[in-house]
């Protein structure tokens, strides 16, 4: 299995979003090979997904009411094959937690075809807005979940290696 981590702040807005549109949008050969996963730097341990973001994916026909808040952890980060934070904050932090990192620790909108790859946007927190500000969100959670899908279909450590399959 590879195994990818998206990280927020508090695990229950915009990483449980951008997991389960992943879980989601995976084509048929890659969902039995990667396995999706989020937390938070500052989780709110066991919460549910906020309402909005419940809401903003069942807009587009993806159930998150089962998820609940985790937090980030060495074992976590070193365990996942490839973390997505949606802030350089987070992947600073990140960073900070594993001395030596099995899997690199890159923003989410780096993915995106559409950003400067050298410079990528922060995706920010839509926590106490309004719904309308989630369905922002999602819509610039969208494209870089394409480019990650793009990326695992190209990555050739991905073809070739089954890392955790013995």
């Amino acid at each position: 299995m590879f195994d990818i981590l998206m990280v927020c702040t508090g695990n229950i807005c915009r990483s449980p979003m951008a997991a389960g549109l992943l879980k989601h949008m995976l084509p048929p050969h890659l969902k039995a090979r990667v396995r999706v996963a989020s937390a938070g730097t500052h989780a709110l341990h066991g919460h549910q997904a906020a309402p909005p973001a419940v809401a903003a994916m069942a807009q587009r026909g993806i159930d998150i009411r089962g998820h609940r808040a985790r937090q980030a952890s060495r074992e976590m980060l070193t365990g996942a094959d490839l973390t997505l934070a949606m802030e350089s904050e987070q992947v600073q932090l990140l960073g900070k937690m594993v001395f030596w990192k099995r899997s690199p620790i890159r923003l989410l909108s780096a993915f995106d075809p559409g950003n400067d790859s050298r410079h990528p946007p922060e995706i920010e927190d839509p926590y106490g807005h309004p719904l309308e500000v989630y369905q922002q969100c999602l819509t610039l959670i969208h494209p870089c979940i394409e480019g990650v899908i793009h990326w695992l279909e190209n990555h050739a450590d991905f073809k070739t290696t089954d890392h955790h399959d013995a």
